[in-house]
């Protein structure tokens, strides 16, 4: 019997090694007929490398798992076809992991439970988006939204499929903390030297708008292309990355977590977002409200704000001096452009929700009855079709109570969700998990209060970050069923 098992062992491995070398040559092959056929043989040694990650993807679902999430909120499809001219990368990819999701199933006659509930969320908002393609004034301007959601509601669903685990999370926890080292370092570098010609092939944009009164300079946009937004998603950021710094054992991983904190500071400073400050001040407050820090922890926390504080231009705090005369509408605020213009948008958002109470005016369809609204006002002088800056108001403007109630539906279960599971880990000793996923809820909410100043025109960010919060719930069961205290310590 040991001797049959040996055998069966060696016919695995012969087999094993025909495959990858059938690959290899397949791979080898492919780059050789690019080389010949295109001008660029970069675009050659670029699709031999989709290749190889796709192979490694399709046989190994985790690490697939971890390049969406590294290319999601790095944007690198959206830079690649922008800048580069490449075809997107991102479509086939997700196409690629939902077929070897289904594969995997068929192969192993098992479907992973703790999923339906992130599909029906996602999908009762789905059919809100496209109940839109029925009425909506613009109808192109709706398709193209029904087409976004139909591509992001998907990426959430299958994330909240392959995060079946403690261990997968923290992988992913690290793939969003890496995505934001590449891009976060990038800005610094770009804040620090002046240097902003050089925009890394799109990973490093730059938009050269209004500061603070006459005021105008470079705002960082990395990836994304615009400030505010940018800073959004790099908020997210902040609280994973200092939780790894203070509670990582391993010293490689410590240091990593402390650029990681380092540079996605920066890059929300750089950006010269407000609300992005404003949030980052909820998230501080929401943190800290669930889980009082230790002394040592509020000192470590101390010198970090003093390293980071140190960096920061002066037009920026000019910038965010101006908040409290914002907030408490002082006159001088109020012939402020941009204050003038938003407050205009939100009005304007809130009277087509009252004039469309039901279904909304179509989702994409706000800019095409702004100028109608905007001109009875008279706050905003622009002409040209705006946003409404402020999520909450676009989605009940755009689709009525029915998308504002299912999309409320949607976030009150993400942040219930981890809220449960964070109690449930912490009142069974995983104290390690519980913080980790507190990190995390907390950079989803400063993501929803930034959200409070700008509107969704990158929701790629926000499902990215629904796949995962929807899944915790499932992973802090598994880790209560198979985890013990000591692995706790680790994260194991």
């Amino acid at each position: 019997m040991p001797q049959r098992s040996h055998l069966s062992d060696a016919n695995k491995n012969l087999w094993l090694s025909l495959v990858f070398g059938l690959i290899a040559a397949v791979i080898g092959i492919f780059s050789g007929f690019l080389i010949f056929k295109l001008e660029n043989p970069i675009l050659a040694i670029a699709g031999a490398v989709a290749l190889i990650f796709a192979v490694i993807s399709f046989t190994n679902l985790e690490f697939g798992l971890f390049v969406l999430i590294f290319m999601a909120y790095t944007r690198t499809s959206d830079i690649l076809v922008q800048f580069h001219h490449f075809p997107s990368i991102a479509k086939p990819y997700i196409t690629l992991l939902v077929v070897a999701i289904l594969v995997k199933w068929v192969v192993e006659r098992q479907v992973p439970e703790g999923w339906e509930r992130a599909a029906i969320l996602v999908g009762a908002y789905g059919l809100v988006v496209f109940s839109s393609l029925l009425y909506a004034a613009d109808f192109n301007y709706a398709l193209k939204a029904v087409l976004r959601f139909l591509k992001d509601g998907i990426i959430a669903i299958v994330i909240a499929i392959l995060i079946r685990d403690g261990k997968t999370l923290r992988g992913v926890i690290w793939a969003l903390l890496i995505a934001g080292i590449f891009v976060g370092t990038i800005s610094t570098y770009q804040g620090l030297s002046g240097n902003t010609s050089n925009i890394f092939g799109g990973f490093g944009q730059v938009g050269y708008r209004n500061i603070v009164g006459n005021t105008e300079g470079a705002r960082l946009s990395g990836p994304v292309g615009d400030a505010n937004f940018y800073a959004q998603s790099m908020l997210v950021l902040i609280p994973i990355a200092l939780n790894r710094f203070l509670k990582e054992k391993r010293w490689h991983l410590k240091a990593l977590a402390g650029w990681a904190f380092l540079v996605t500071s920066l890059a929300v400073i750089f950006s010269y977002s407000r609300g992005a400050a404003v949030a980052i001040g909820v998230m501080a407050i929401f943190g800290m409200f669930y889980s009082p820090p230790r002394v040592t922890d509020v000192l470590i926390g101390i010198l970090l704000i003093i390293l980071i504080v140190t960096f920061i231009p002066n037009p920026y705090i000019e910038r965010l001096a101006t908040i409290p005369d914002i907030l408490g509408g002082k006159k001088g605020a109020l012939s402020d452009v941009s204050y003038r213009g938003r407050t205009s948008e939100v009005i304007a958002a809130w009277l087509m929700f009252v004039d469309h109470p039901l279904f909304g005016v179509g989702v994409e369809n706000y800019p095409v009855f702004y100028q109608s609204y905007s001109r009875k006002l008279g706050l905003d002088s622009r002409i040209e079709a705006r946003q409404a800056h402020n999520l909450y108001l676009q989605v009940a403007a755009e689709t009525g109570l029915a998308g504002i109630l299912v999309f409320g539906w949607l976030l009150v279960s993400m942040v219930k969700g981890m809220l449960d599971a964070i109690k449930n880990l912490k009142n069974a000793g995983f104290i390690w998990y519980s913080d980790l996923i507190l990190s995390f809820a907390s950079g989803v909410i400063g993501y929803l209060a930034a959200a409070l100043f700008i509107h969704g025109a990158y929701p790629r960010y926000l499902w990215l970050l629904a796949g995962i919060s929807l899944a915790i719930p499932r992973i802090a069961e598994d880790i209560l069923k198979n985890a013990t205290p000591k692995q706790d310590l680790y994260g194991i």
